[in-house]
């Protein structure tokens, strides 16, 4: 009977553990499946804190073109010069200044040794001269000059056969001569009579001549004529030009503003009225407007530019 109580025994004991062990088991599993379901998936946890951004797809800003225009250069303005020059030859030179009438005073200066010394003179004394539009230089003793008269302002020609000790008026010489009364630049008087200009405001004239002569406008229009100005030939146009001078063969201009040169350009042209013009040097001056006179004589080219009087055997390639 020891025999059959000690099996029972064993066989309770045996099932306890099974229930022990089924009961671990499913605790075990319990824990698991909560675990699974309180915890998202990492995958999805990730997804739902890092939302995932579409890379924007960017283009730089559109620029409009933007249309640019070269810069407008005005047309050089210039003045009727202030300053009147008159060579004979390389060392006897007639100078003056001008102004307005009938407040300018007619004092034109006299040097004979290349400008080293200027005696001066008054022509307003016995005349009325007011203001100089030209002067002629005809010897060592003689000049000429068309100026206005103070009384009036109407142009008259002086002259003086004494280097300019007396002065007296030839009113029956005008007609003879060249000039452009200020108050009309519009129009140029000759011998051969009173004609029409190739523009609206002439500040030099050049005669060559009775019957040839030069013109220079405001705008830098330049023109010559073979009939006194009764018709002018092809007009040049060189912007900056302030003024004018009649040569042996031509022309000679001065300009302002010219690309290479600080001062006055010195430029030639033949008498030939389509003829080109041509720079042929530079001298380095300051000066205001108006301030700038040429002449040129016996090939020896005459400047007067600011406080500076040069003269050139070259054309104006060298100074001294």
């Amino acid at each position: 009977m020891a025999p059959f109580r000690k099996r029972g025994r064993n066989s309770r004991a045996r099932r306890a553990w099974i229930v022990v062990g089924l009961v671990a088991f499913v605790l075990f599993d319990i824990a698991l499946v909560y675990f699974a379901l309180a915890g998202p998936a990492p995958t999805e946890s990730a997804a739902k804190s890092h939302p995932l951004v579409e890379p924007l797809e960017t283009q730089p800003p559109a620029v409009e073109p933007v249309e640019t225009q070269p810069p407008v250069v005005e047309p050089v303005e210039t003045v009727p010069p202030t300053r009147m020059l008159a060579a004979l030859d390389g060392s006897t030179a007639w100078r003056a200044g001008t102004g307005p009438c009938p407040a300018a005073q007619a004092s034109p200066e006299l040097t004979t040794d290349s400008g080293a010394t200027w005696s001066g003179s008054n022509a307003s004394i016995n005349t009325g001269a007011s203001s100089i539009l030209s002067i002629n230089a005809i010897n060592a003793k003689q000049a000429s000059m068309v100026t206005l008269a103070a009384e009036g302002c109407a142009p008259q020609l002086v002259g003086t056969f004494v280097a300019g000790a007396e002065w007296a008026d030839f009113p029956d010489r005008l007609s003879g001569n060249w000039y452009v009364d200020p108050a009309d630049r519009a129009t140029v008087h000759s011998p051969a009579g009173t004609f029409a200009a190739p523009c609206s405001l002439v500040i030099a004239l050049a005669p060559r001549g009775d019957a040839d002569g030069g013109v220079l406008c405001a705008d830098g229009a330049f023109a010559r004529t073979s009939n006194g100005g009764e018709a002018w030939g092809k007009v040049a146009s060189l912007p900056g030009a302030v003024n004018l001078s009649a040569t042996s063969d031509g022309y000679i201009l001065a300009a302002a503003d010219q690309k290479d040169c600080a001062g006055v350009q010195v430029l030639s042209t033949p008498e030939a009225l389509d003829g080109a013009i041509t720079p042929t040097g530079c001298r380095d001056a300051a000066f205001k407007p108006g301030e700038v006179a040429l002449s040129s004589a016996d090939g020896v080219v005459w400047l007067w530019a600011g406080n500076a009087l040069s003269k050139s055997n070259d054309g104006g390639a060298s100074w001294q």
